[in-house]
């Protein structure tokens, strides 16, 4: 079993799959790796963001997760797929390749003892997630007594996330020539000021798991040559809440703060997804710490829990990897918890089939 992991691992992971034309191939990889078991394949999504449930029975827990990765990016150490003690490096093997990995090599014995479960996969969950949005219109989706995501969780039970809104600022000016600034109005400078009092703002919600509110500016750009006073700068921020803020308190709290700059700004939301807590006490994330025997952690990161939040709340983050050598270079996944992530999905499914 721990060469087949291995084996299936390697080739998820040797599949680039964060450009638009190369997620087609990948799903087709699953399909044939799942075709001996005569399973129920439907396709969602679109081309260029192609999905699929596979199912097999009705009722069954939905293990659900993505292949879609960032870029590898540069200065690795390790080749793509590369095993060192007992560590197989690769952009996605931890997030979530190890873990998809690990719902392929369940299956066999699940369709061998009869129970029921469906393994939903997207290729989109990096960047638009309409993948999963796709999928929540699937019966079983919304009828599942368990949905599973397997993002990298380091064999924890993930019960909160937060949530995560990108910002984007604009400053305008007025141009002049570089060798008389004082005719102009620098916009670059005006975003200056705004961001660095940005910087210090305070929150006073802070999650016992979670902490508190993030905030990176992730993009810059202003002025069109060097001899011109710049009237436009722009900057995108990535902002990170947990619950119980909502992306209209986070946001109002934002944009106070940044107006007590004095400088005239714009501000955009260009995309958001909100902070999820799951009710600790419900019988999905109790059953999943006791089969798994571990313990309730809080993510950082934002998934597609949110978007099967909306239709199913039988939900819970489990999988193998760990989330801070997520998009990292030298990425990588422990193959033995690849192998105890496929075990905890068995004994998952069984204990919430239908009776």
């Amino acid at each position: 079993m721990r060469k087949q992991i291995t084996d299936t691992l390697a080739d998820l992971i040797r599949f680039k799959s964060y450009l638009e034309e190369e997620k087609a191939d990948i799903i087709r990889y699953v399909v044939d790796y799942l075709s001996p078991l005569n399973l129920k394949v439907t396709e969602y999504g679109d081309d260029s963001s192609p999905a699929i449930l596979v199912e097999y029975g009705e009722g069954g827990v939905v293990f659900a997760g993505h292949l879609d990765t960032c870029p590898i990016g540069e200065f690795w150490t390790y080749t793509q797929a590369q095993t060192e003690d007992g560590k197989m490096y690769g952009r996605g093997a931890a997030d979530m390749k190890g873990s998809a990995t690990a719902m392929l090599n369940a299956a066999g014995e699940l369709v061998k003892r009869e129970i029921p479960f469906a393994i939903a996969l997207t290729t989109d969950e990096e960047t638009t997630m309409r993948g999963a949005s796709s999928l929540c219109r699937a019966k079983a989706i919304r009828n599942a007594p368990a949905i599973v995501i397997g993002e990298p969780t380091n064999l924890n039970v993930g019960y909160a996330e937060k949530g995560l809104m990108f910002l984007q600022i604009e400053t305008f000016g007025k141009a002049a020539h570089g060798a008389m600034p004082h005719l102009g109005e620098n916009a670059i400078l005006k975003m200056m000021k705004v961001l660095r009092t940005l910087e210090t703002f305070k929150d006073t919600v802070q999650h016992p798991q979670l902490g508190g509110v993030s905030i990176n500016i992730g993009t810059i750009s202003g002025g069109e040559k060097v001899n011109v006073v710049a009237d436009k700068c722009t900057a995108m921020i990535d902002v990170r809440f947990p619950p119980p803020h909502t992306v209209k308190s986070i946001y109002e709290a934002l944009s106070r703060h940044m107006h007590t700059a004095k400088k005239h700004f714009v501000l955009n939301k260009m995309f958001e997804l909100p902070a999820i807590e799951i009710d600790p006490k419900s019988e999905v994330i109790t059953g999943t710490v006791e089969i798994a025997k571990t313990e309730l952690v809080g993510l950082k990161y934002t998934s597609e829990l949110v978007k099967y939040y909306e239709v199913n709340r039988n939900v819970v983050l489990f999988g193998c990897g760990d989330e801070e050598v997520s998009h990292h270079v030298n990425e990588y996944v422990k193959l033995e918890d690849v192998l105890k992530a496929s075990e905890v999905y068995k004994k998952i499914a069984a204990r919430f089939a239908p009776k």
